[in-house]
C-alpha cells in the first residue's frame, strides 16, 4: 500500500477513479427515485376526487405537476448534490488512510505482511459495510461494495509486484472472490451499474497478477468469468449488456494473445456466446434484445478472426461455413419464436458475411464472381419469403453491387479476346440474368399490391438491360471481323429494341417503357451522328441510314394504330 499512496500519480489516478465510479453507480439512485415519484403521483391520480359539481356538470382536474428533469447539462451537478456528505466523506477518508498508510510505512510501523494483512482487512471491512448499507441503500451499498473490491485488488497487487508474496493463481483466485462475491450481492438487491463494475474488475485482475503469461490458465479463467456473466443474465434477463461486456473483454484479450492451440477455447467462447444470446431473445421476446444483437455481430467477427488467424487455410472454408449454417439455424429458430424481424437480419446478416468470406478463401478469377452473383440473387429472394420484408428483401438486393462492378473486368478481357464463347461471357451474362430476375422478382410483388417506396424494379431492369446491350456490342464485334459492319448491326439492333420498348409502353400506358425506348431510340441517333458516321465509308453510311429512317418512318404506321386500339379500349 505504501508504493500506491506514496506515488503521486498513483494518487491522483486513485481520486479519479473513485469519482468515476461514484459517478456511474449514484446514477442508479436517481433513476430509482424518479420511479417512485412517478408511481406516487400515479397512485394519486388512480384515487377518486371528490371535488364540488360545477353547472356545467364537470369536474376540475387536479393538475399533476412534471417530474423534473435537469439535462445531460445539468447531470455532474445532480450527481453532486445526491448524497454529497457521503461523496465528500469517502473521499476525505481515503486520502486520510492513504497519508496514514504512507506515514506508518515511512516509518517501518508495519512490515511488508502487515501491509498486506492491513490492504485485505480494510478491502473486506468496505465489502461489509457495502453489505449491509445496500440493503436499504442500493446507490450507497454499491459504492462501498466496489470500493473495497478494488482495495482488494489493489493489495493482491502490490503483494505481488512488490513483495512476490503469492503465486499469480493464488492471487488471481483472491480477486475473482472479491469480483464473484459484488455480483452475487448486485444481483440479489437488483443493483446492474454495480454488477457491471464487478465484471469489469474480473476482467482486470488478470493484468493484475500477471496472469497473462500462462495462456491456458488465462482463457480457462476468462472462461469461468463469462460463464458467471451468463449465470446473471439468466436470473436477470434485462441485463444482457454483461454478455456483451464479457465478449468485448475476450476479444480484447484475444488481440494480445493467441495461438493455434487456443483455437477451442476461441471455439467454446463462441458456442456460448452464441446459446446465451439465442436463449436470452427467446426468453425476451418483446423485451429490449439490443445487448444480445450486438453480441451475435461481435461474436461472428470474433470467430472470424481466430479462424483466419490461428486455422490452417486447407480448412478455414469448411470451419467458417459450419459456423455460417449454426447462425443461420440459429436466425431461423429465434424468428420463428419471437417474429422480431431484426433478429432474423442479424444473424443472417452474420451468416451471409461468413458465407462471402469462406467464398473469398475458396474460388477466385471468374469462379468468385460466379458464386458472388448466386450469393447476391438468393440473398433478397430468400428474405422476402422468409420474412415477407420488401424492404430489408430490397437492403439485400445491394449485394448485387458487389458481382456487377467485378464483372466489368471480364467484359473488358472478353471484348479484348478472339473468342465469341468464353468464360468471361457466361460471367457477364450471369450478372445480366440475376439483374433482370431482381428486376422481375420486386415487379411481381409491386403487380401482387405490395407497395414500397424505391422502384428497384425499374432500376434493376434498367441496368440489367443497358449491361445486356453492352454486351451484345461486344459479342458482335468480337464474332463480326469487320468493325464498321459490327457497329451499324449493334445500332440497328438497339433502334429495333428501342422501338419495341416505346410502342409497348405507349399501349400499356407505362410512361417508364415509354421513356426507356425514347432515350435508347435518342442515344442511337446521337451517336450514329457525332461518332459512328465519321468511322463508316459512304455505302456503310448509306445502308445504315436509309434502313433506320425506313424503321422510324414506319412507326407512323404503327403509332396510329396503337393510339386508335387504346382509345377504342378507353372507350369500352
Amino acid at each position: 500500500m505504501y508504493y500506491l499512496f506514496s506515488s503521486a500519480p498513483m494518487f491522483i489516478l486513485l481520486v479519479i477513479l473513485f469519482i468515476v465510479v461514484f459517478a456511474r453507480i449514484s446514477g442508479l439512485n436517481k433513476r430509482l427515485r424518479i420511479l417512485e415519484k412517478k408511481s406516487v403521483l400515479e397512485k394519486e391520480i388512480a384515487k377518486p376526487i371528490s371535488a364540488p359539481v360545477f353547472s356545467t356538470g364537470q369536474t376540475p382536474l387536479v393538475p399533476v405537476p412534471p417530474l423534473s428533469d435537469s439535462g445531460a447539462d445539468n447531470k455532474f451537478i445532480s450527481w453532486a448534490k445526491e448524497d454529497w456528505l457521503l461523496k465528500l466523506g469517502g473521499l476525505l477518508l481515503l486520502i486520510g488512510l492513504g497519508w496514514f498508510a504512507t506515514y506508518a510505512f515511512m516509518n517501518n510501523w508495519i512490515g511488508p505482511a502487515g501491509r498486506i494483512t492491513l490492504g485485505i482487512i480494510a478491502g473486506v471491512i468496505v465489502l461489509a459495510l457495502g453489505t449491509w448499507r445496500i440493503k436499504k441503500y442500493i446507490n450507497q451499498g454499491g459504492v462501498f461494495l466496489v470500493i473495497g473490491s478494488a482495495g482488494i485488488l489493489l493489495t493482491v497487487f502490490a503483494a505481488r509486484e512488490y513483495y512476490g508474496m503469492f503465486t499469480p493463481l493464488f492471487a488471481l483466485i483472491i480477486m475473482f472472490l472479491s469480483t464473484a462475491y459484488i455480483s452475487l450481492i448486485s444481483v440479489k438487491y437488483n443493483a446492474f451499474t454495480t454488477s457491471l463494475s464487478g465484471l469489469v474488475l474480473s476482467f482486470a485482475a488478470p493484468l493484475l497478477t500477471n496472469g497473462s503469461q500462462n495462456e491456458v490458465g488465462l482463457f480457462s479463467y476468462l472462461f469461468v468469468v463469462t460463464l458467471g456473466a451468463i449465470w446473471i443474465v439468466a436470473i436477470k434477463n434485462n441485463w444482457g449488456s454483461l454478455i456483451f461486456a464479457s465478449l468485448i473483454g475476450v476479444s480484447l484479450y484475444s488481440l494480445s494473445t493467441g495461438s493455434n492451440s487456443l483455437i477451442w477455447f476461441a471455439y467454446g467462447f463462441a458456442a456460448v456466446f452464441f446459446l446465451a444470446s439465442i436463449i436470452n431473445i427467446i426468453k425476451s421476446k418483446e423485451n429490449d434484445i439490443k445487448a444480445f444483437l450486438w453480441t451475435a455481430i461481435l461474436n461472428g467477427a470474433f470467430l472470424l478472426g481466430w479462424i483466419m488467424s490461428f486455422v490452417s487455410e486447407n480448412w478455414q472454408s469448411s470451419i467458417i461455413a459450419l459456423w455460417m449454417l449454426i447462425f443461420a439455424v440459429g436466425a431461423f429458430m429465434a424468428f420463428s419464436v419471437t417474429k422480431i424481424k431484426n433478429v432474423f437480419f442479424v444473424y443472417a446478416g452474420v451468416a451471409l458475411a461468413m458465407l462471402i468470406v469462406a467464398t473469398t478463401i475458396e474460388l477466385e478469377g471468374s469462379a468468385l464472381i460466379v458464386a458472388y452473383t448466386v450469393e447476391s440473387f438468393l440473398v433478397p429472394v430468400l428474405i422476402y419469403f422468409a420474412t415477407r420484408d420488401v424492404r430489408a428483401s430490397m437492403i439485400g438486393s445491394i449485394l448485387a453491387i458487389g458481382p456487377t462492378i467485378l464483372s466489368l473486368d471480364n467484359l473488358g478481357r472478353y471484348y479484348r479476346g478472339q473468342m465469341v464463347v468464353s468464360e468471361h461471357l457466361f460471367v457477364v451474362l450471369l450478372v445480366i440474368i440475376a439483374l433482370i430476375s431482381l428486376g422481375l422478382l420486386f415487379k411481381k410483388i409491386k403487380e401482387a399490391g405490395v407497395n414500397y417506396k424505391f422502384n428497384l424494379d425499374n432500376f434493376f431492369l434498367i441496368i440489367g438491360s443497358i449491361y445486356a446491350y453492352i454486351l451484345l456490342w461486344a459479342v458482335l464485334h468480337v464474332a463480326i471481323t469487320e468493325e464498321v459492319i459490327a457497329t451499324a448491326l449493334s445500332l440497328i439492333v438497339f433502334i429495333i429494341i428501342a422501338l419495341i420498348k416505346y410502342f409497348y409502353g405507349i399501349s400499356k400506358g407505362s410512361k417508364t417503357l415509354r421513356n426507356y425506348g425514347g432515350a435508347l431510340i435518342v442515344f442511337v441517333i446521337l451517336r450514329l451522328l457525332f461518332i459512328d458516321i465519321w468511322q463508316m465509308e459512304m455505302g456503310a453510311r448509306i445502308f445504315v441510314f436509309v434502313l433506320i429512317g425506313i424503321l422510324l418512318m414506319s412507326t407512323a404506321f404503327f403509332s396510329r394504330q396503337i393510339k386508335s386500339s387504346s382509345l377504342t379500349n378507353t372507350n369500352n
